[in-house]
C-alpha cells in the first residue's frame, strides 16, 4: 500500500466521525440547547424527576419540553421526546384525541389520568445523532403539529 492509499483509507474511516461531530446528539444535551439558541429560541436546561436532562424551550411562540431518554446514570442519553401538556381538566374527550391521532402521523396525543391533554413525539438519536438541517425540519413538523393540536382542542 502506498502512503497515498493509506491516507485515503484513513480519511474514509475518519469521515463518519467527523460528520457526527457536527450532529445534534442526545448524549450531549448542549448540542440541542445550542441549536435552539442559535435559531433564536429561549432555552432553560434542567433535570427531570429521574435526574435526566430536560430542556424547556420557547421557540417562536411555541412552548414545549425536550425530555431525554435511554440514559445511563443520567448521561449518555440516546433519545429525546418533544412534549407539551395542557390542563384541560377533562374538557377534551378521549374519542376526540383518538380522531386526531388517526389523522396525524408524527406526533401522538393522549389524555392523562388527571384529564390533561398531551402531545408528544419521540426521536431516537443513537450514537450518531441528526444534522441541524434535518433537526430543523423535524422541529418545524413538531411546532406545526403542536399548533394544530392546540387549535383542535380549542386551547
Amino acid at each position: 500500500m502506498t502512503i497515498i492509499t493509506k491516507l485515503a483509507v484513513a480519511a474514509a474511516f475518519a469521515l463518519p466521525s467527523l460528520a457526527s461531530a457536527e450532529n445534534l446528539v442526545a448524549s450531549d444535551p448542549d448540542t440541542l440547547l445550542e441549536f435552539f439558541v442559535e435559531e433564536g429560541g429561549d432555552v432553560e436546561r434542567t433535570v427531570d424527576n429521574a435526574g435526566d436532562p430536560k430542556l424547556k424551550v420557547e421557540y417562536y411562540g411555541s412552548d414545549f419540553v425536550l425530555y431525554f431518554y435511554d440514559c445511563t446514570d443520567n448521561t449518555d442519553c440516546k433519545s429525546i421526546q418533544f412534549f407539551s401538556g395542557y390542563k384541560t381538566e377533562g374538557g377534551v374527550r378521549k374519542s376526540k384525541v383518538n380522531s386526531w391521532n388517526a389523522d396525524n402521523r408524527f406526533a401522538r396525543a393522549y389524555i392523562s389520568e388527571s384529564g390533561s391533554a398531551r402531545i408528544e413525539h419521540d426521536l431516537y438519536l443513537g450514537n450518531v445523532g441528526i444534522d441541524a438541517d434535518d433537526f430543523a425540519a423535524l422541529v418545524a413538523k413538531w411546532t406545526k403539529a403542536e399548533a394544530e393540536f392546540e387549535e383542535f382542542i380549542d386551547w
